[in-house]
């Protein structure tokens, strides 16, 4: 039944939902859209999380086979349950380790891709203290460069007043000379 959504599977399979939607498009996963929720059918997930119950396997003890008036022989090695049971014994092994193995390889993705993502703690503290020595620099760089402006507009305010007091000057010597010079003439 598709009860479980795509972030519930992801969940319980131990992975990331970017991997539930790849098992979805490979077919390992069936699953329903209604409206913009992904719903996953519950049994693949267990399926795939091992979560299956396994089939009883038909082993008949010694015991009730063996009947004070019957004589039975005791199976040997090669009876067919003897064998589908060690058969079964091994699979279910095999998929155990199968499920460590990749619960291992998930844990080492994320351990990875978080050491990817991240910087160690002298890293950052160095980062921090060259971000706040920076922003002292620049504080005296713009102190610096405030003081140098208003010493520029000083300066500049006491040019102006030299250039006007100079053409005042020159103009009053011309108007002098040109005056001595009509007194003349």
């Amino acid at each position: 039944m598709y009860t479980l959504t795509r972030q519930e599977a992801a969940d319980i399979l131990y992975m990331s939902t970017r991997s539930v939607d790849r098992y979805i498009r490979s077919g390992k996963l069936r699953s329903e859209k209604r409206g913009k929720i992904v719903y996953v059918h519950e049994a693949d997930v267990n399926n795939i999380a091992g979560k299956t119950e396994k089939k009883p396997h038909l082993i008949i003890p010694k015991e009730a086979i063996q009947e004070p008036s019957v004589t039975v022989s005791t199976p040997s090695v090669s009876s067919p349950w003897v064998l589908d049971k060690v058969y079964d014994d091994l699979r279910g092994e095999i998929k155990k380790k199968d499920e460590l193995i990749t619960e291992l390889s998930l844990r080492v993705g994320r351990a990875e891709e978080i050491a990817k993502n991240s910087i160690s703690l002298a890293d950052f503290k160095k980062s921090q203290f060259l971000l706040e020595e920076s922003k002292g620099h620049l504080g005296k760089e713009v102190e610096h460069l405030a003081e140098k402006n208003s010493n520029l507009q000083k300066e500049l305010k006491y040019e102006k007043n030299t250039n006007i007091i100079l053409i005042v000057f020159v103009l009053f010597l011309l108007i002098a000379a040109a005056s001595i010079w009509f007194i003349r003439v």
